[in-house]
């Protein structure tokens, strides 16, 4: 029989925005997928994926996925589409681009895209080429993990940290505001194994996470309170003279400002702003310091607040004042983006750009998309993101797209919140369906996606889809229109660097999964990577017009009559938007649900399965009230995010802000203040 009549396997890559970048096996019978499952021979995979990828053929065939171009006829966000061709959607959109260049200039013009795929040249490659040709407005991508990302850079210089694959060894791990059964679920049999070695496991959170429940340790500081439990805890180590001095006169540098910048930062007075008992702090402060090596691994949801990236500095320093990097697998472990030295300038082409064009940062698209900013953003291309229902202040945003003179373009695979406000819409290929190659920001394997299916109706590749508006704009007879994927791959892969040595296209036909050269017990900033300045304890060098902690009321505090503090983190079941309308992972049809102690709950004579309505100055939503102990008083959790389309046309997004982090533009969703009432639903006539 031929290969195409019987089953047979090939090496995927889940492009989603997850630490874990499973590398999965799909099992192919005439041309068709017919399974798909982690990797048996991956490394870290160890054969299984996640609740969402088991349920991934369902997304691949489901009934809102965009076949052919679509072109708006109704009005904004009314979904009323007429099928239209390739050929018509190019013109017509280059033509108005181009109008909309000489009228306003190409700044104009705004792409907005983050990690719906997380391959290369899917997510950075021909887009960029595009934008940096015509000079458009240039996008800051912050809304994940600015804060943080800057944070590190200022302390260790790079993006690093110790292998994951050596948390077997660690002796105490510190889960801080990270939850690895939602988010990193292949960690768990690390995390798994190390504590039936003996490692203690101690997860800091304010909310009660699964991760929490499973490792026993719950240490439930107010959120927003990160940084100064971490400097309560380094002037303790300080004042107690408990810290490795010998590490951080070797390998640190700005001890004595950090000195100052903890000073007021007592044990007291942390334990009135954390919530927790000063016995704790100082339990914690010892407990740290047993047992080497030490591990702290951090979460994205730390950073999402006003004072984020003060939280990460603070972090850090105790992983230095520790010296946890002595030890192989010691030290933080938030990500490994700067891992990977590919060529990006060959990707994508920065040197296209002409001048120096204006930078919108992506959490505050609702204030871009104001008309009454100059120039007015006339034109948005949206791809890998779906900003209706994943960007804050969800109602400024909405009014945005709105607007009849916005021409709005979305290459989209499914036609979400976003795509319903178009004025075309594209159809885009899924993993299966492209080539691509693909780093993680969690463990330090490169992998190969190959394409092993042809897209369904006409959708195309984001690399495809900008090499044709490309042409379409008149650049066709530029040679960097031209590079197919896999000359993009080759481009990527040009790096003298030795972490890359022998990860050619060529290597990766033959085996689609290879670590960096980087042996797994190399400790980061220590055996590589030295940073000039030292590892800095030197407090950030903070806007002048940016508070540092302790300066402003924190989030957890009642401001303006808005008593409750809302969280709203990843489930297991999404990654954002990207799977709400999978059937088989949609919660039962009710309303969007908000959890609440209930004590709150008897305050407000509210009980549980009551309907409320969560509001504030920004916007309101309804939800079901749930009673829970993984929230404390004064602090609701609401799971982000529903499609719009499931509940009102609006999400949880309606209650978020588009305030900037203290350093690094980064998003603040996790401070987000509202009021509950409740809400009584009105009978139909």
């Amino acid at each position: 029989m031929g290969q195409d009549l019987e089953n047979y396997s090939v090496h995927g890559v889940c492009p989603h925005d997850c630490y874990d970048t499973c590398g999965l096996e799909l099992t192919l019978s005439a041309k068709n997928i017919v399974r798909i499952r982690g990797d048996r021979n991956h490394p870290i995979m160890n054969g299984f994926a996640c609740l969402k990828v088991n349920r991934y053929l369902e997304r691949l065939s489901h009934g809102d996925r965009i076949l052919y171009p679509l072109r708006r006829t109704g009005p904004k966000g009314s979904g009323i589409f007429v099928r239209s061709s390739w050929a018509e959607a190019m013109e017509d959109i280059a033509w108005r681009l181009d109008q909309i260049i000489q009228e306003f200039g190409a700044e104009a013009v705004m792409p907005y895209s983050f990690s719906g795929n997380m391959g290369i040249l899917s997510s950075s490659s021909m887009d960029r080429r595009f934008f940096h040709r015509i000079n458009a407005t240039r996008l800051r991508r912050t809304i994940c993990s600015a804060a943080a990302d800057a944070a590190f850079k200022w302390v260790y210089g790079s993006r690093m940290g110790p292998d994951p694959q050596m948390i077997v060894h660690m002796g105490r791990i510190v889960l801080w505001g990270a939850n690895p059964i939602v988010t990193n679920v292949h960690q768990i049999p690390l995390l798994d194994k190390a504590a039936a070695q003996g490692a203690k496991i101690i997860v800091i959170d304010p909310l009660k996470t699964e991760s929490a429940v499973r490792y026993g340790v719950h240490i439930a500081l107010r959120p927003g309170s990160d940084a100064v439990l971490a400097m309560a805890i380094g002037r303790y180590w300080l004042k107690a003279s408990l810290f490795d001095v010998e590490f951080v006169d070797k390998f640190g540098s700005g001890l004595e400002e950090y000195a100052q910048a903890v000073e007021p930062w007592t044990v007291p007075r942390a334990a009135e702003i954390t919530g927790l008992s000063p016995f704790t702090i100082e339990n914690l402060a010892h407990e740290l310091l047993q047992d080497p090596p030490l591990l702290i691994r951090t979460g994205y949801g730390v950073q999402r607040n006003r004072y984020g990236a003060q939280a990460i500095w603070a972090i850090s320093a105790l992983s230095i004042l520790s010296g946890s990097y002595r030890y192989p697998g010691g030290g933080h472990l938030l990500s490994q983006s700067d891992a990977f030295p590919i060529n990006w300038d060959l990707l994508t082409r920065p040197d296209l750009l002409q001048g120096n064009p204006r930078e919108i940062n992506m959490v505050q698209l609702g204030n871009a998309l104001s008309s009454a900013r100059i120039p007015p953003v006339k034109a948005l291309i949206v791809y890998n993101a779906n900003p209706a229902a994943t960007a804050p202040d969800q109602s400024a945003v909405l009014r945005g797209l709105t607007r009849e003179d916005l021409l709005i373009v979305v290459h989209e695979q499914m036609m979400t919140d976003t795509a319903h406000y178009a004025d075309w819409v594209l159809p885009a290929a899924m993993f299966p369906e492209v080539l691509d190659l693909h780093l993680s920001y969690w463990h330090q394997y490169i992998q190969l996606n190959p394409k092993v299916l042809e897209p369904p109706g006409e959708a195309v590749s984001n690399t495809e889809f900008f090499r044709r508006l490309a042409q379409a704009s008149g650049f066709g007879q530029e040679s960097w229109v031209h590079d197919s994927d896999e000359t993009l791959i080759r481009q990527a892969l040009q790096s003298p660097h030795p972490w890359l040595r022998h990860i050619t296209w060529d290597t990766l036909q033959h085996n689609p999964v290879q670590r960096l050269k980087i042996s797994p017990q190399a400790r980061p900033f220590i055996d590589f990577g030295h940073p000039p300045h030292g590892l800095r304890l030197r407090p950030l060098p903070l806007d002048n017009d940016t508070q540092t902690v302790g300066d402003n009321p924190l989030p957890f505090q009642d401001g303006e009559g808005l008593p409750f503090q809302l969280l709203t983190p990843s489930k297991k079941n999404t990654i954002k938007s990207s799977f709400g309308n999978v059937e088989s992972l949609l919660e039962p049809k009710e309303d969007p649900t908000v959890y609440m102690h209930k004590r709150d709950m008897k305050h407000l004579n509210l009980q549980d399965g009551d309907r409320v309505r969560l509001f504030n100055t920004l916007g309101s939503a309804r939800f079901v009230a749930r009673a829970s102990d993984k929230v404390s008083p004064g602090l609701l959790l609401s799971y982000a995010v529903r499609w719009n389309r499931d509940q009102d046309g609006v999400n949880v997004n309606q209650l978020t802000g588009q305030e900037l982090s203290d350093y690094g533009g980064g998003a603040t969703f996790y401070d987000s203040r509202v009021r509950v009432e409740a809400y009584k639903q009105e009978k139909p006539l």
